[in-house]
């Protein structure tokens, strides 16, 4: 052998980037779950719930009995307008909307695993809405449809729906 002495072929190296390491196996799962995280999210918020919404129109007939510039009368009417228009949003408006009297009350307290309001203020709202004077005790009656509107079954009703 007269010179240098030659080598073998070299043969390339095994593919580093497959397969691919444990972490880059997880990383698409993550990707993929934080991604529906951010769309419900925002269904969240584009869509708020019957109870949130309910709570906060609660507070703005608070706000205007507070001021006086809503009677006692008008305290009920609309009390008893917000409980019918979130029965609806449960119930359905065929259900709901036809109802009246005893089974519109018979279906407020349905809908809730516990009951909220006392039997003369579920008289009140069910009467009391139609007599020209009503005496009642109006921050009980906002308190207790506060009761109720915060025991409604959570569930994926929506104010879109």
């Amino acid at each position: 052998m007269n010179g240098p002495e030659l080598r073998d072929i070299h043969l390339p190296a095994d593919s580093l980037w497959w397969p691919p390491a444990p972490g880059w196996w997880l990383l698409p799962v993550l990707v993929l779950l934080l991604v529906a995280a951010l769309l419900w999210l925002r269904s969240r918020r584009r869509h708020p719930s019957f109870d949130r919404l309910s709570i906060l129109e609660l507070r703005q007939i608070r706000r205007e009995y507070d001021a006086g510039r809503a009677d006692s009368g008008a305290v009920i009417n609309a009390v008893a307008s917000l409980l019918r228009r979130v029965l609806i949003g449960y119930r359905g408006r065929t259900v709901a909307a036809a109802s009246t009297g005893g089974a519109w009350l018979g279906q407020l307290e349905q809908l809730v695993s516990r009951p909220a309001f006392s039997d003369q203020q579920l008289q009140l709202l069910a009467r009391g809405r139609y007599r020209a004077e009503t005496d009642c005790d109006v921050e009980s009656l906002l308190q207790a449809c506060e009761v109720w509107i915060r025991s409604l079954p959570r569930g994926r009703r929506h104010a879109a729906d």
